[in-house]
């Protein structure tokens, strides 16, 4: 409290300084402006070459003092024949670090992306709270507000209070699609995504009307489906066709929506069918040459306008947040290499590989940062980490008939501490203490010969990464026998290795008709024998469980 005082003295003593020279506005002018004392950009109203105004100075003051980034602000200025020279002198406060956070009531399943001990201010505190909202949002609370505090506990150490005001989440429960449709009502239903009603088990006429999940109420993933509804008109050939929003209504926690739609004439002849196709493999040339911007446009002619920007090859890739695994652990994981084109295709591959290690909170697009140069073509990459805990507990149980879809399981597990290289770095091991209650194994030289109904397992393993490959996805447990390693290994190894790559990103293309700019969406290619894939790991985890 002292220290505070002392502030507010010193910044009253400068705004009585700047009024006792009020002679000097209008007279003087200002010859130069310095900021003395901090790294941030400063934005003043006082500018060189005006007349001097101590009421703008002071304005100035109040503006940097109203930022919250600086606890001591003192201005000087120095006169001379040549007008007067100013001088802020700030000095950065130091944010406290933050010890917990608190969310009431915490039944929302809200996770902010900070950690303890990071320092924190009401700015990132407001940010938090936002993110925050918006999850809540998505979720189809509609009027959900966080309101942020900051707690002192300690000198230094403050905790996160977020008081969560959601009220009813709302569902979309019905959805219907009027006017003149052109397609059918299923095909327009498939293109839904956030407004889609799935069926889980069909109704019983006259007895169950069977269990449906309905998809929360968010205005802005609506808008998307809407687009990809007139998207799915043009590339039919319907170019006049127009998609509009209808009655929305919102009674209680059930929304029901009507879509307006005017297919018009459909046009089987307009090159819209391969057009797609030839926009995406345009575009993957593109990345391949390491070109970053790649644009198409459609005019009124249905003439395709590709613009693309210059190649970049790769310059420094670098990882932040990584304290526990090495650089050299996850750039195994990169399938970029430095001096290379500048591929984005790899690029997201290889997030999609850091993401599966499991070591990191998911890395998404706003954590990677990428810095051109057109002058050297050189983009240096910043991949932004969040580590999760190292500790960590489960319990798990059966998913189908008891005899074969595995046991009941309750674990505690904790990574090892960071040590070694390559094949010995700890870090990547983690260690796990189980009570397993066995059932009868679906092959039988898989059981294992206990008297008693539950099992305890002391395992160490290392979790399959992608870039370890083979030395990785194996689990030491010699309660559980080299039978059931083998095959743990064997199938760790090929469900892993089945999993697709990182598929192409969507192509937005903006389309010029004369009713009105849309846009046609192209989305990528599926991943090729993606069901056969699927149907072999599903046989594989049956195998692999008892």
């Amino acid at each position: 409290m002292q220290r505070c005082s002392r502030y507010l003295i010193g910044f009253f003593i400068t705004l009585s300084l700047l009024r006792s020279f009020p002679s000097f506005a209008g007279a003087i002018g200002v010859k130069s402006i310095a900021v003395v004392g901090t790294r941030f950009p400063v934005n003043l109203a006082t500018q060189a070459g005006q007349p001097f105004d101590a009421l703008v100075v002071e304005s100035d003051v109040r503006k940097l003092w109203s930022t919250g980034r600086f606890d001591d602000i003192q201005v000087e200025s120095t006169d001379d024949a040549d007008g007067t020279a100013i001088v802020f002198r700030v000095r950065e406060a130091r944010p406290p670090r933050l010890r917990e956070i608190h969310i009431e009531p915490n039944r929302f399943g809200l996770h902010p992306k900070i950690e303890s001990d990071m320092p924190i201010n009401p700015f990132r505190a407001h940010e938090i709270a936002v993110e925050a909202q918006k999850r809540l949002n998505t979720e189809g609370y509609l009027h959900a507000k966080v309101e942020p505090a900051l707690v002192p506990v300690r000198p230094g150490k403050v905790d996160l209070r977020l008081t969560v005001h959601a009220g009813q989440p709302v569902d979309w429960k019905r959805v219907e699609f009027q006017g003149e449709l052109g397609l059918r009502v299923n095909e327009l239903r498939s293109e839904l995504r956030a407004a889609r009603i799935r069926r889980v088990f069909p109704p019983i006429p006259g007895i169950w009307a069977g269990w449906r999940l309905f998809p929360a109420y968010y205005q802005p993933a609506l808008d998307g489906d809407l687009a990809r509804l007139r998207s799915l008109y043009l590339s039919k050939g319907y170019l006049e066709a127009d998609v509009r929003l209808g009655d929305v209504e919102i009674d209680g926690k059930a929304a029901k929506l009507d879509i307006l739609v005017q297919s018009g004439r459909q046009y089987p002849n307009s090159g819209m069918a391969n057009l797609c196709s030839c926009l995406m493999a345009a575009r993957r040339d593109a990345e391949r040459q390491g070109i970053l911007d790649f644009s198409a446009t459609l005019d009124a002619t249905l003439a395709a306008h590709v613009t693309e920007g210059v190649p970049y090859h790769v310059g420094r890739i670098e990882f932040s947040g990584n304290r526990r695994f090495s650089d050299s652990a996850v750039r195994r994981n990169m399938l970029l290499d430095e001096g290379a084109p500048l591929d984005r295709m790899l690029l997201r591959q290889s997030i999609a590989r850091i993401n599966r290690s499991g070591w990191f909170d998911p890395v998404s697009e706003s954590a990677i940062a990428i810095r051109t140069d057109p002058a050297t073509g050189l983009a240096d990459v910043t991949v932004a980490l969040n580590e999760r805990g190292h500790r960590a507990w489960s319990i798990s149980g059966p998913v189908g008939p008891f005899s074969m879809a595995g046991p009941l399981q309750a674990s505690l597990n904790s990574r090892l501490p960071a040590w070694g290289s390559g094949l010995l770095e700890l870090s990547t091991y983690t260690t796990s203490f189980s009570l397993v209650a066995f059932a009868h194994p679906l092959l039988p030289f898989l059981a294992v010969a206990s008297k008693s109904p539950v099992l305890p397992v002391l395992a160490i393993q290392r979790p399959f990464t992608p870039g370890e490959g083979w030395l990785s996805g194996f689990a030491i447990a010699p309660q559980l026998g080299w039978q059931r390693t083998v095959l743990g290994y064997a199938t760790a190894q090929t469900q892993q290795r089945l999993l697709p790559n990182a598929s192409e990103e969507e192509l937005t293309v903006p389309v010029e008709r004369p009713q009105g700019e849309t846009a046609l969406i192209c989305d990528p290619p599926k991943p090729r024998l993606a069901n056969l894939r699927r149907g072999v790991s599903l046989c594989l985890r049956l195998l692999g469980t008892s």
